[in-house]
């Protein structure tokens, strides 16, 4: 087994090169100092995976003469690893990176002489001498006995304190004679195999993603595929759209596949490749104007989901990267829309298969917009879709900032015009200290959430907004409205002063949370054609049937075989609704069957007093079994009269937070059906949506 030392020689002298289809150097710096911990343990840190050919593909940063070596060996697995190793040992970036590279670069990480701690630069570091540089370390640049003297108050103890810092550091250097296990790929595998070995490999360290699979296999056809999406990455982050690579990774699969299997781009040819990758940067270039100048979309803060954009870019690059104003316009509204009820929040690829699907058809946007009706039940916004969301419901509160920039808002205190301005305050109209002073306690989650509504915000620049800091809007309004009374118009400010009073709070919320509900609505039908398709019906929604986003209950109460009460069916209604707020939401409708017949809810009233009873059980049945929260911001219960019987609706929004059925179990809705997750499938699945 080869030395540790050794093997970062072999590095620095192109003797182990690094495939251009791995990724960057992405290891944190806590990932890092563990690894240093782990060897100055000695403990186990896995092998290297190096692969024998005398034919490499591209190597990174073009680190080799190609010339001077007959059998190569490439990295496979370990890179992070060794990067990490290069860097501490040599002090230097290795020959297969450059600086730009390294964006978490580990090197200011110190080491303890007395407790053996490895910590990162800070204060205690830089004041006591006892903490040294690992990389001055292995440079020998360490002084023993100096730091004795700084440390040990009686002279005559410096040289025992002296063993024992030098027995501390010589752990330290022994890690260069530390043997790393080696496994060999043989000549005669290809560059495929060689991929799909390093695919399995990484899947038991740092996870390797499709996207980046993909990358790597369409980087054995084309070795340089990823530099030039890198570049244009660069150069789309310099415009303000800053998207990781798997963006770009994803736009090479729609525009050459027309779909999102992964696995269809790995054998594509080089030529084929490159013409598609030119087309999306003309696509890019494009894009980037139509969403500043038309969309009112300034940067990516702006854009909840990057995966709105792909079928936007698939339809330019199928149509030589041009629309016509009837179809920007249609666009603009599926792209607003999209963004606003999540399309792609969650399974993502498989949305984006479906609606890339339909982008050969005759209407293609309208049958985009088709699938958002059938997925929420409507496009309108409501009220109450507004309450209780903050800045974190980005789907909403990014349509505000769409709304007010395209009145051309203006400063509340200078006038100064804000839409081209990006460094914009989101100011409280009422001050959170005002709030929590005297109406809610900043401890209590329902407060917090009536404090940071989206209805309480409103634009300003970092000067008009520390003018304003804590007054009430019935002190400084006034002002306001007497220099620049278009302002409130143009941010939809209700301008009653009756509002502006504290007391009077939520209902400056509910008339403001109306007047944004409406603006949205209004804006998003100026984009409609005069014969613009109506809102999915109820009866549509029935006729369609069960599916992740839809659920019929016969009844609510009314046990249809035993012919009495039953409590325990208001317990599964309501974990369908935990179901579909841990996910996409949906709709609950009650008084239909699993055969799409609608039964209507009279059964139910039977043992009730009248509809608002039944809608008064069901609203305590989600507080005590889903929390208040639940019920009041994420639940909007309706009746309707379909042939005759009267049926229930149950909205249910996508929640910002995790919700729990009787605090303790989790349920989340899977094809048709709900369904309890384990504590470890709950946690991972919670990780995924919410941290």
């Amino acid at each position: 087994m080869p030395e540790i030392g050794k093997l970062v020689d072999k590095v620095e002298s192109n003797e182990i090169v690094l495939p251009e289809f791995q990724r960057e150097y992405v290891w944190g710096k806590d990932q890092a100092k563990e690894l240093m911990k782990s060897l100055y343990r000695e403990y186990p840190i896995g092998s290297l995976l190096i692969w024998e050919t005398e034919n490499p593909p591209e190597i990174k940063n073009d680190a080799v003469d190609r010339e001077q070596y007959g059998l190569f060996k490439v990295l496979l697995d370990g890179q992070q690893r060794l990067t990490v190793l290069y860097l501490m040992i040599k002090d230097d970036i290795p020959p297969y990176y450059t600086e730009d590279d390294i964006q978490t670069d580990p090197r200011h990480l110190y080491f303890n002489l007395d407790s053996g701690e490895f910590k990162y630069e800070n204060k205690s570091t830089r004041d006591n001498p006892e903490w040294v540089k690992v990389i001055d370390c292995f440079k020998d640049d360490v002084s023993i006995f100096q730091i004795a003297k700084e440390t040990t108050e009686d002279d005559a103890e410096v040289g025992e304190k002296a063993e024992e810092y030098n027995r501390e550091l010589k752990k330290i250097n022994k890690i260069t004679s530390l043997q790393m296990p080696k496994e060999e790929l043989g000549k005669t595998a290809d560059v495929h195999q060689a991929i799909n070995l390093f695919d399995k490999v990484n899947s038991q360290g740092t996870d390797l993603g499709d996207a980046e699979l993909a990358l790597a296999h369409m980087s054995a056809q084309w070795p340089y595929i990823r530099r030039e999406m890198k570049k244009t990455q660069t150069m789309m982050a310099e415009n303000g759209y800053d998207f990781n690579l798997d963006f770009y990774v994803k736009c090479m699969i729609a525009a050459v596949t027309g779909g999102m299997t992964y696995e269809h781009v790995y054998d594509i040819e080089k030529e084929v490749l490159k013409q598609n990758w030119d087309l999306i940067d003309q696509v890019l270039d494009y894009l980037t104007s139509f969403l500043e100048n038309e969309a009112l979309i300034p940067d990516s803060s702006y854009i909840n989901t990057r995966a709105v954009l792909i079928p936007l870019i698939k339809y330019l690059s199928d149509n030589e990267v041009r629309m016509t104003r009837e179809e920007k316009d249609a666009f603009l509204k599926w792209l607003y829309s999209a963004m606003m009820w999540r399309r792609y929040s969650r399974s993502t690829d498989s949305t984006l298969d479906k609606d890339l699907s339909l982008l050969g058809g005759p209407n293609p946007v309208e049958d985009l917009m088709e699938e958002i009706k059938d997925d929420r039940g409507r496009i309108e916004v409501q009220p109450s879709d507004l309450e209780g969301r903050g800045k974190s419901s980005k789907h909403f509160y990014n349509m505000v900032r769409i709304i007010s920039r395209n009145n051309n808002p203006s400063d509340w205190k200078t006038g100064e015009p804000l839409r081209g301005s990006y460094e914009l305050e989101s100011h409280h109209i009422f001050p959170k200290s005002q709030l929590y002073g005297n109406l809610y306690d900043s401890n209590n989650h329902m407060g917090r959430k009536k404090v940071n509504e989206i209805a309480n915000r409103a634009f300003l620049t970092q000067r008009g907004n520390k003018d304003i800091f804590t007054s009430l809007p019935e002190d400084y309004l006034p002002d306001v409205q007497e220099d620049h009374p278009e302002i409130f118009k143009k941010q939809y400010i209700p301008e009653n002063p009756e509002f502006w009073k504290l007391d009077n709070y939520e209902r400056f919320l509910a008339e403001r949370r109306e007047m944004l509900a409406d603006a949205i609505n209004e804006f998003i039908q100026s984009f409609d054609t005069p014969d613009g398709p109506e809102e999915i019906s109820l009866e549509s929604l029935i006729e369609k049937g069960e599916n992740h986003r839809i659920e019929f209950k016969e009844t609510l109460l009314y046990d249809v075989y035993q012919n009495q009460a039953n409590k325990e069916l208001k317990k599964t209604a309501v974990k369908e609704i935990a179901s579909f707020a841990n996910a996409e939401g949906g709709t609950l409708i009650i008084g239909v069957d699993d055969d799409k017949e609608i039964k209507g809810v009279e059964r139910d009233l039977k043992l009730m007093d009248d509809l608002d009873d039944f809608e008064t059980t069901l609203s305590q049945e989600i507080s005590a079994r889903l929390g208040d929260a639940t019920a009041s911001l994420y639940t909007e219960i309706d009746f309707k009269e379909i042939n005759g019987k009267t049926v229930c609706t149950v909205s249910v929004e996508s929640s910002t937070q995790p919700v729990y059925f009787e605090e303790d179990e989790f349920i989340v809705r899977q094809g048709s059906s709900a369904r309890p997750l384990s504590i470890q499938d709950a946690n991972q699945y919670i990780q995924e949506n919410w941290a």
